[in-house]
């Protein structure tokens, strides 16, 4: 294991704090590393015997394999609430801590270092888990967080107030010497001169030649759709259309118009299976029989031919990410079709069949391993350094976490990310989005899943059915286009947002707030 110059100095200096603090670097930088690091130098200093890992329940045996394989610690992973009192090194997932008996467990002993992944989930004060934290019996705490602000100062108040209570004194006092209001210092340089006391944080623009990620290289694969590809497009766009109007005069949930939409981009077999399930009475009406011949009569797949021709040009391990099950099924006899080992991984599956999965991705050099969403999260897969997205979730974090599993620490090549999109359908104006826009495929954002957040908060609903509005409410492709432009336009004013308040946690001067874009035509509400 080699250590990185930036993941050393973080060591250091939270020892130098007295063990304790908030790991704040960017995503993918090694949080893991970093916090395994300090506890392993605990341990050589005779200063810490018992540690407590409490993470989301996605990342407990991550977790538990980061700290074997890379520290030789060996740490019980969620065990029954006996093992929670005995056992001196446990990961838990923090959902499981907070039931009844495992709480009395973990609370009713003495933790010499308490360990919390994704922080920034302890942000409000009044949360199970922030209590959890709270009243854990534990000589030192490190909270990892790459988004320990994601909305307004006062958060940062909750997580140094769980690493150092009294830091900051009585939460009226922080306002009243720190705070203009929730999102403007009053004095920034104080601000950071006492978070630099316990936080420490680093960016990928910042770090040395030596510690960057090497370079994406990113290839979009534009492909017209067969005749009969098209036909059941346009007749799913159509029903999909007049059903959101029906549904937004009643107040009916969309979400289900959203997955269909979503599925007529990814296969035949994913609409398949979904208008097979539905019932007679479905509200698609005498519209679903039409529509079930049209999926059936769906033989060649123009997606499926380029993805073949894709691999096999390879000859390396690739990825390849679809959002939906029946594709997934699909996309595996084709590609077995072409003699390569096919793996599956998703959420249906048991933990140790997930774990063969991935351990013979590893070993086998020209294997493919086709994973729905569940391996966006949580997996280091840093042995392949080809992502394919084959169909694009309408969410710019689950692309950003697909191709994080490759784009990592620990990466010594350069990743190579394949984009397949139909031309003339919602995918197009999606990919134009997050590659023009946002820029997503050719530079990691760190501040992607906060900037996210704030343009959800701001409109009172999700990206998704925001994209699903412009879809279905446009009246033709120009219009389609012009409010993918506006809904670009408020991404890039959220970000420069996000950029002046990181101003206070990075160390450099905040400017005054930029204006925000009038919205057009209705689409930017909120």
């Amino acid at each position: 294991m080699r250590f990185l110059p930036y993941q050393i100095e973080t060591a250091e200096r939270v020892l130098a704090m007295g063990g304790q603090g908030i790991l704040a670097d960017e995503v993918g930088l090694g949080k893991t590393v970093e916090a395994g690091l300090i506890m392993s130098e605990l341990m050589a200093r005779g200063e810490c015997r018992s540690v407590l890992v409490l993470c989301p329940a996605s990342l407990c045996y991550q977790w538990q394999r980061e700290l074997a394989d890379k520290f030789g610690l060996r740490f019980t992973c969620d065990g029954r609430p006996a093992d929670l009192g005995r056992e001196e090194l446990v990961v838990s997932s923090i959902d499981v801590a907070k039931r009844p008996e495992a709480r009395e467990a973990l609370c009713g002993r003495q933790w010499d270092l308490a360990v919390v992944d994704e922080a920034h989930k302890l942000k409000n004060r009044q949360t199970q888990n922030h209590r959890l934290v709270a009243s854990l019996p534990r000589r030192r705490l490190l909270l990892l967080s790459a988004t320990p602000m994601q909305n307004d100062l006062t958060e940062l108040y909750a997580l140094v107030s769980l690493v150092r209570p009294g830091l900051f004194g009585s939460f009226q006092a922080f306002w009243r010497q720190f705070l203009l209001d929730r999102r403007t210092p009053r004095d920034p340089d104080a601000l950071r001169q006492v978070l630099a006391s316990v936080m420490v944080r680093h960016h990928r623009q910042d770090l040395g030649a030596e510690e960057r990620l090497p370079a994406r290289q990113v290839a979009l694969l534009p492909l017209r759709l067969t005749a009969e590809e098209r036909r059941l497009y346009d007749a799913i766009s159509a029903a999909v259309r007049e059903e959101y109007w029906r549904r937004v005069q009643g107040e009916s949930t969309v979400l289900p118009l959203i997955t269909l939409q979503r599925e007529v981009c990814s296969s035949a077999a994913a609409v398949r299976r979904t208008l097979g399930a539905m019932e007679r009475a479905a509200w698609l009406g005498g519209d679903l029989d039409e529509l079930r011949t049209l999926a059936d009569g769906v033989r060649e797949q123009a997606k499926a031919r380029v993805l073949q021709g894709l691999v096999a040009d390879l000859r390396d391990r690739a990825i390849v990410f679809t959002e939906f099950r029946a594709t997934q099924e699909f996309l595996a006899g084709r590609l077995r079709d072409l003699g390569l080992p096919v793996l599956l991984f998703h959420g249906e599956q048991a933990m140790d069949e997930r774990d063969r999965a991935v351990r013979r991705f590893r070993e086998e050099p020209r294997s493919v391993l086709i994973s729905t969403e569940s391996g966006g999260q949580g997996l280091n897969l840093q042995v392949c350094r080809n992502v394919v997205n084959f169909d694009l979730p309408w969410n710019p974090m689950r692309v950003e976490q697909r191709i994080g599993r490759v784009h990592r620490v620990g990466q010594t090549r350069d990743v190579y990310v394949y984009n397949l999109y139909a031309e003339d359908t919602i995918e197009e104006h999606l990919l134009r989005l997050l590659d023009e826009k946002i820029n997503l495929f050719r530079q990691v954002i760190g501040e992607l899943d906060v900037i996210l957040r704030r343009m959800e908060s701001g409109a009172r609903r999700s990206l998704e059915s925001r994209i699903a509005e412009i879809l279905w409410q446009s009246r033709d492709g120009r219009e389609l286009g012009f409010r993918f432009e506006e809904l670009g336009r408020q991404f890039l004013w959220q970000r420069r947002l996000v950029r002046q308040r990181e101003g206070v946690l990075q160390g450099k001067g905040t400017a005054p707030p930029p204006r925000e874009p009038a919205a057009e035509g209705g689409v930017l509400g909120g």
